[in-house]
């Protein structure tokens, strides 16, 4: 494929989340309910671990049961983007009620995948946080795989015109970047700090979906 058409990207994420605010409501009350746990102590934790890596303030100890929470944290994260994922490709009907995904093959696949992007993204932090960036980018293809295993249709090979993936990357990363932004000019306070959390989440999942279902419909073309 040649291209992905950014502002029309934009304006059907947009669409997509006025249109379906309700349905996105419904499927993150699970996901809500498993990061609950952690974010109560989320204060707390992050005392500890400005003390503990910055030498912030006196080391405590780390709040009890946190990594459960964090555990409870992610799974909850993951069964959101699969159920935002699979409305935006199989459309509302293929969610349960109230989001929840229950452990299965499907979520196992998701779940291997996630956690080894994850690790490929976070362990350039260690030698320059510049080259998370360009991580990010390298792996877009891969990554499009995980809107595929939460549609049930198997991991392939994807490729992209350099173009396209660096389209790609702007839409799913430079909206939250230039929120982030301009959250720190405006002051950041405990409600714009979640508010654009959420935000972020909710963009990410969507418009990389609608980039996936441009990429896989223009594939078919090409390939019939």
């Amino acid at each position: 494929m040649k291209t992905i058409p950014i502002r029309k990207t934009i304006l059907a994420t947009l669409a997509f989340t006025f249109s379906n605010w309700q349905k996105l409501l419904e499927v993150s009350i699970f996901p809500f309910l498993m990061a609950l746990p952690l974010i109560t102590i989320l204060p707390e934790l992050m005392i500890t671990l400005q003390a503990q890596l910055f030498g912030i303030g006196e080391v405590g100890t780390y709040p009890d049961y946190y990594q459960l929470y964090l555990l409870m944290f992610d799974y909850g994260y993951m069964a959101l983007v699969i159920n935002i994922y699979r409305m935006v490709i199989s459309g509302n009907k293929s969610i349960a009620r109230l989001g929840v995904v229950l452990p299965s093959l499907r979520f196992g696949r998701f779940f291997l995948l996630f956690i080894l992007l994850s690790i490929a993204t976070q362990f350039p932090i260690f030698i320059s946080p510049f080259l998370l960036p360009v991580i990010y980018f390298l792996l877009i293809p891969i990554s499009l795989n995980l809107v595929s295993i939460a549609n049930d249709v198997p991991y392939k090979k994807i490729k992209l015109q350099l173009s396209v993936q660096l389209r790609v990357f702007l839409l799913k990363l430079g909206v939250p970047t230039l929120l982030i932004v301009l959250v720190t000019l405006i002051g950041a306070n405990e409600f714009t700090f979640w508010g654009s959390i959420a935000i972020i989440i909710y963009w990410m999942a969507i418009s990389f979906a609608l980039c996936y279902s441009v990429i896989m419909a223009n594939n078919s073309k090409q390939n019939p």
